[in-house]
């Protein structure tokens, strides 16, 4: 079983690293941006900046690894993933990781959230949307579970961004890799 704060504080971690993201130069206009090592890509509309943090949870320490790309209107596109332990990610532990995202988010707004299948795998996730009352901004994650490895692929910024043509353009772009 898992303990409930644990998504929580990764969630939070990822949130803290979005925020306070920094505008870096373009990349090549159509590329994606491939991590190789998260197996993963996803279209950017410029080079992301990446970091690495570790998390303390009830589950051990947890590397959390984010691409984050700020744009200089302070909309923000980000992309993480998080190895859990095998045992966390069970089918009946899903749910637990998925709430996680969601009431780390909670704190911070008013939150809707729905169930979504992934790619044409039909991975499970969850898309949870936050309307922020202190800052009027919105931030949209789509977490998505591939065996123990939680992916979150998010927008952050002013409601038209993140309900506009380029933030779901970049949330549909998120390709799980071999």
């Amino acid at each position: 079983m898992i303990h409930r704060r644990t998504s929580p504080r990764c969630a939070s971690a990822l949130a803290s690293l979005a925020l306070s993201a920094v505008l870096l130069q373009a990349q090549p206009a159509g590329q994606p941006y491939i991590s190789t090592e998260g197996r993963y890509a996803a279209k950017f509309p410029g080079a992301p900046k990446v970091t690495n943090q570790t998390a303390r949870s009830a589950l051990g320490d947890l590397k959390i690894n984010v691409a984050t790309y700020a744009a200089s209107d302070a909309n923000v596109y980000l992309v993480s993933y998080t190895d859990f332990p095998v045992a966390a990610a069970k089918d009946e532990n899903r749910k637990t990781l998925f709430d996680g995202v969601r009431d780390a988010l909670k704190a911070k707004g008013t939150v809707s959230e729905k169930e979504i299948e992934f790619g044409p795998d039909k991975l499970p996730g969850r898309e949870v949307t936050v309307d922020r009352d202190k800052d009027k901004q919105r931030i949209k994650v789509r977490a998505v579970l591939r065996d123990n490895r939680l992916y979150q692929v998010a927008v952050i910024g002013t409601a038209e961004f993140v309900g506009g043509k380029e933030a779901t353009a970049f949330l549909d772009s998120l390709d799980l890799t071999k």
